[in-house]
Order: C-alpha cells, then structure tokens, then sequence
C-alpha cells in the first residue's frame, strides 16, 4: 500500500471510530448490539484498526456477551485480533462492575432489610458458576464494615471453616454478621446442609457474642431470607 492510500485508509477509519461514538453519546449502550458493544471497548485496546471482525469472532468463539466478560485472559489473546491490552481490558471489567457495587453499598447508612442485603451482595455471584458463601460484617447499626468470601464449593457444615469466620469477625470488630450463598441451580431455598450450616454458624458466633442477622440463598434475580421463613426465625437477632 503507498502513502496515499494508507492515508485514505486510516483517515477512513478515523472517521468511523468517530462516528460510532457519537452513536454512542447519542442513544447510550442499551441500544446497541453486542458486537458494537464490543467493537467500541476494543477501541481502547487496538489502536488504528477495524475491531467490528474482532467483536464478532469473540462473540462466535465465547458464544455471548457475558461469556466474553467472563473468558480467561489467555484465551481472550487466542483470539484473532486481539492484543495483550485488548485481553487485559475485558479480563477488568467484571472486577471492576463488583468493585463498583462494593463501593455503593458501603455509601449504604445501614442494611435494614433483606432486599438491602440481597441488592448489596447479588453483584458478587455474576461470574460464577460454583456456590460462593460471603459474610457481610456489619456494626451495631448494621453499617457494613467489609464483606469477604467465607468459601467456594459445596457448601456444608463439615467443611466450613468456622474458625476463620470468627477471626474475620474479630479483625473487623463486627457486632452482627449477614451470611449469603448462592444456588448455580437456579432454586434459592435452603437445603438440609444450607440449615445445619447456619444451625452451627448461629452459636459459633454466640461464643463471641456475635448476632448471625439472616443468612440469604441468592438463585439469580431471585432470593430466599431465612430469617423471614419462621420455623428459622429463633436462629437470627
């Protein structure tokens, strides 16, 4: 290719990338498709190339929007097209999205509700397609001090490592504790392990004289408080 045309090309993409972001400032993201979506985030990670063949083959190669989000940053570089700042981009971006939701729910006065709890700590499920237990430490007034991740796996009052939840109490100083798990299945109501676990977590914290507040089973957009079920209701302050 001679100067000329590789000028003509270049100024031809140019204005391509800039016209798809004023389609973009124009009707925002809920408008566009998925691979537009994509083709705009690969602009910050592929300089001065086309990204639309890009988008579509991580598209083709993941088989959704959201299975590209969750892909393994080396097989995001396997992908024709992309770059190491491509991948390392995409590879953020679910971190990001919960970092962000960390962050709003600690500007949160206090959790009074199990639609707070549920709206705090569903972002941390997104990803993940094993059963993930969080703790939610909270004060007196149920301001949330931090939230960390108990476990992963199936989850059961033998392998739960109950020591490790009292001493993250100690650490934070929590006066109460909000515990939540979820269900890949898609069914948010407690098993028999899910209610021996929460049996067994209740006097554990007792000792330390730590109030377990609920214990939510998260499946989806959907969830079950076990507090609120009142056959359970003796286990929670």
């Amino acid at each position: 290719m001679n100067d000329e045309k590789k000028t003509k090309a270049e100024n031809l993409h140019k204005n391509h990338r800039a016209n798809m972001r004023q389609v973009y400032y124009k009707s925002g993201l809920e408008s566009l498709p998925d691979h537009t979506v994509l083709e705009l985030l690969l602009y910050f990670g592929i300089p001065m190339k086309d990204t639309n063949e890009t988008a579509h083959l991580l598209l083709e190669r993941f088989g959704s929007f959201s299975a590209v989000l969750r892909a393994d940053i080396s097989e995001l570089r396997s992908v024709k097209g992309m770059t190491e700042n491509a991948a390392c981009l995409i590879s953020m971006l679910l971190p990001l999205f919960r970092r962000y939701s960390d962050d709003l729910g600690k500007l949160k006065k206090a959790l009074s509700s199990p639609d707070d709890v549920a709206d705090y700590i569903r972002p941390k499920f997104i990803d993940s397609t094993n059963e993930r237990l969080f703790a939610v430490f909270t004060d007196a007034s149920d301001r949330i001090i931090a939230c960390r991740l108990i476990c992963e796996g199936h989850l059961s009052s033998a392998s739960f490592d109950f020591r490790s939840l009292v001493s993250a109490c100690l650490e934070t100083k929590a006066s109460n504790v909000f515990l939540a798990h979820n269900h890949p299945s898609g069914i948010a109501l407690p098993s028999a392990d899910d209610i021996e676990l929460t049996r067994n977590v209740c006097s554990f914290l007792k000792v330390i004289d730590v109030a377990l507040r609920d214990h939510l089973i998260i499946a989806g957009e959907t969830y079950t408080s076990m507090a609120s079920i009142p056959k359970f209701s003796e286990l929670f302050i």
